[in-house]
C-alpha cells in the first residue's frame, strides 16, 4: 500500500465469516500420552466431563478443574481446555453485576497464564450459537468475547494457541468423543463448530461492497436512538440519518452537553429533524429499564449502538471492566430494549480487532465482539439486526486522537488502510439492505493485502493474506561469519525501528532496553512483521514488551539462534 494514497469506495471491502463442512477429525496416534492435560470448566459442563472421560480412555493424564477467579499453577507442555459451554446466559440486572463477567476475567487471565508456560497450549470451548442459533436452543452472545480473545491471542501468543470450539452437539457423551478427537487430531484448525451432522471449520471471505437496495432500510418517521454521544463517528450517524429525512432522534450519552455537543445538537435541529439528549449509561440495567418503560408504544425505527470508552487499546483490568461495560453490557441491554418496543432494526458498532485478532487490543476486541453475538442472536427475529466490525476509522472519534493516529498508522503500514467517514456511512446504508447478522468492513488496495504474519498461519485468515517473500535478508547473512551476523542483524532491524521512531539509525543505541528507546505494544506489533519479512522468524509480542533488559543486540542475537536452529 502508498502511504497517503487516497482511498475510493472500490477499496472497501466486506468481510463474511463463512462455515466450511470439513470431513471428522481423525485422532493421530499416541497423541493423548504425549502430555498432561488440563480441563477448566466454569460451573458444571456435562461436555467436559465426557471429553475427560474420552481422553482418559486414549489413555492421557487428565486434571479437572473448576476454574474460578484465580489461575495459577501448570507445567511446561501442559495442554488446557477451558470450557464455557454451558454458562448461564446474562439477562436484565445481571448485566450490571461485576461477578456476572467473572468468568471473562477469568479467561483474561488464563490466556495469559498459559501464554508464559513453556510448551503449554490453550483451547477454549463455548456455546454460542455461531453458526446461527439452534432451534430451541439458548444463546449466549456475551461467550463471543472469548472467540475474540482467542484471536488475539494466537496474534500475540502463536505458540501457546490452540483454537476456539463452538458445540451445537445435544448429546454431552458425543460432543465429548467430537471434541476428543478434533484435539487429538492436530489439526491446524483454530476455529471450528462440532455439530450433529459434523464439523465445520471457518473461513473469513472478502468481497466488495455491494450497491445498498432501497427500500430495505428504516422508517424515517420513526424514533431512532444513537448511543454514543453527539461527537464524532456518533455524531456522524446522527447526521446521516437526519439528512435521510429523520424527523425524531433520542441521543444517549455518559458525558452532559458542552458547547461542542450543543453545536452539533443545534446542526441537526437545523436539518428539520427534532432532537433530544439524555445523559444515560447504557451499560446500566436500571437506567436502560426506565429508558424502555418510558418509550413503550413509541415506534421506534433504527437503534444504533455506538457507545464505547476512549482507551481502545489499553489492556488493563480496569479497562477491560469498563469496555465490558458500556460496549459489551450496553449491547446486551439496548437489543433488549430494541425487542421489547418492537425495533426495526438495531445497528451495533463492533471492530476488525475481533473478527481478525489484534495484539495489545485484547480487551477492546473481546468487548467488541459480544455485539457480534447479540445481532446473531436478534437475527431472524422482528428485529432486524447488523454487527459491523469496522477496520480503522480516520479523521473522526478514536481515529482523530494521538493514540489513534498511531495505531491506524500502524496498521496502514502492514496492510491495512483507513476508513473514510464516507466509506462507513455507505456501508451502514449496504448493511441495513442486507439479510446478515456480522460484517466487517475494511479497506485495502489491490486484490490482497500485505497482512501481519499470523495471517499467513490461521487457516481461517488465510484467503485475506498476499503471499508476500519472507526472509529477504537470509541470503546475506548466510554469507557472513559467525562474529559479523549479530552485528548485521542489529543492522538491519535498527534501520526499521528508527523508521517506526522517526529517528536516524545512528540514534538508535542496540544496548539501550527496548522499552526505553520508546518501543510501545504497536511499534513491537510492526517489529514482529518486519522480523519475519526479513529473517522468516517468528517472535511473541511478549518476548519483545515482557523482558524489560531486551536490547537491540539481544534481540539479534536471539534470532540469529532461531535463524540457526531453522537453517
Amino acid at each position: 500500500m502508498t502511504m497517503g494514497s487516497p482511498h475510493t469506495e472500490d477499496s472497501t471491502r466486506i468481510l463474511t465469516r463463512c462455515w466450511e463442512r470439513t470431513d471428522d477429525f481423525e485422532p493421530r496416534s499416541g497423541t493423548a500420552t504425549r502430555t498432561s492435560w488440563v480441563v477448566r470448566t466454569w460451573g458444571p459442563s456435562r461436555c467436559a466431563d465426557a471429553l475427560v472421560t474420552a481422553l482418559l480412555t486414549e489413555g492421557a493424564e487428565v486434571t479437572l478443574v473448576r476454574e474460578d477467579a484465580s489461575t495459577g499453577g501448570g507445567a511446561r507442555g501442559e495442554h488446557h481446555v477451558l470450557f464455557l459451554n454451558e454458562a448461564v446466559p446474562l439477562t436484565g440486572p445481571d448485566l450490571a453485576d461485576e461477578g456476572s463477567w467473572a468468568w471473562a476475567h477469568a479467561a483474561v487471565r488464563l490466556c495469559r497464564h498459559v501464554a508464559s508456560l513453556p510448551e503449554a497450549r490453550l483451547w477454549i470451548v463455548t456455546r454460542t450459537g455461531l453458526n446461527g442459533p439452534a432451534r430451541g436452543a439458548v444463546t449466549r452472545p456475551e461467550q463471543d468475547f472469548v472467540w475474540a480473545l482467542g484471536r488475539c491471542h494466537a496474534a500475540e501468543s502463536p505458540e501457546s494457541w490452540g483454537g476456539l470450539v463452538d458445540v451445537a452437539i445435544d448429546d454431552p457423551r458425543v460432543a465429548g468423543r467430537a471434541l476428543a478427537d478434533y484435539l487429538l487430531s492436530g489439526s491446524p484448525e483454530d476455529e471450528v463448530l462440532l455439530a450433529d451432522d459434523g464439523p465445520s471449520v471457518a473461513r473469513l471471505r472478502a468481497s466488495l461492497l455491494p450497491p445498498a437496495a432501497s427500500g430495505h432500510g428504516v422508517s424515517m418517521d420513526r424514533l431512532h436512538i444513537v448511543s454514543g454521544g453527539a461527537l464524532g463517528l456518533s455524531f456522524e450517524i446522527e447526521r446521516w440519518l437526519a439528512g435521510r429525512g429523520a424527523k425524531r432522534l433520542l441521543i444517549l450519552g455518559r458525558t452532559p452537553l458542552d458547547d461542542d455537543r450543543k453545536r452539533n445538537l443545534r446542526r441537526l435541529e437545523s436539518m428539520g429533524c427534532a432532537v433530544d439528549h439524555e445523559v444515560l449509561d447504557v451499560g446500566d440495567p436500571e437506567s436502560v429499564r426506565r429508558l424502555t418503560a418510558r418509550l413503550r408504544g413509541e415506534p421506534v425505527g433504527g437503534v444504533f449502538h455506538l457507545a464505547s470508552h476512549p482507551h481502545a487499546t489499553s489492556a488493563t483490568p480496569e479497562q477491560t471492566r469498563l469496555l465490558i461495560g458500556a460496549k459489551a453490557g450496553g449491547a446486551l441491554l439496548l437489543g433488549e430494549l430494541a425487542e421489547e418496543l418492537g425495533a426495526e432494526a438495531m445497528v451495533l458498532f463492533s471492530s476488525a480487532a475481533a473478527t481478525l485478532g489484534s495484539p495489545g487490543q485484547t480487551g477492546y476486541a473481546a468487548a467488541n465482539a459480544v455485539l457480534d453475538g447479540v445481532a446473531r442472536r436478534l437475527h431472524g427475529g422482528r428485529v432486524r439486526a447488523v454487527s459491523i466490525a469496522w477496520g480503522p476509522v480516520g479523521d473522526v472519534g478514536f481515529g482523530a486522537t494521538r493514540e489513534g493516529a498511531d495505531l491506524h498508522e500502524t496498521w496502514e503500514r502492514l496492510g491495512l488502510g483507513r476508513l473514510t467517514v464516507g466509506q462507513v456511512l455507505s456501508a451502514v446504508d449496504m448493511a441495513l439492505s442486507q439479510d446478515e447478522p456480522n460484517l466487517s468492513v475494511v479497506t485495502w488496495e489491490g486484490s490482497t493485502p500485505g497482512m501481519p504474519p499470523w495471517f499467513r498461519q490461521r487457516p481461517v485468515l488465510e484467503a485475506l493474506s498476499a503471499v508476500e517473500p519472507v526472509g529477504l535478508s537470509l541470503e546475506h547473512l548466510a554469507e557472513l561469519e559467525d562474529e559479523q551476523r549479530v552485528p548485521y542483524i542489529v543492522q538491519v532491524v535498527g534501520k526499521h525501528l528508527a523508521n517506526m521512531l522517526n529517528r536516524a539509525p545512528e540514534d538508535i543505541d542496540p544496548d539501550r532496553p527496548l522499552l526505553r528507546l520508546g518501543i510501545d505494544s504497536l511499534i513491537a506489533l510492526e517489529l514482529l512483521f518486519v522480523i519475519d519479512r526479513e529473517f522468516a522468524v517468528r517472535l511473541e509480542l511478549r518476548e519483545v514488551l515482557v523482558d524489560l533488559d531486551a536490547t537491540l543486540r539481544t534481540t539479534a542475537g536471539k534470532l540469529d539462534e532461531r535463524v540457526r536452529v531453522a537453517r
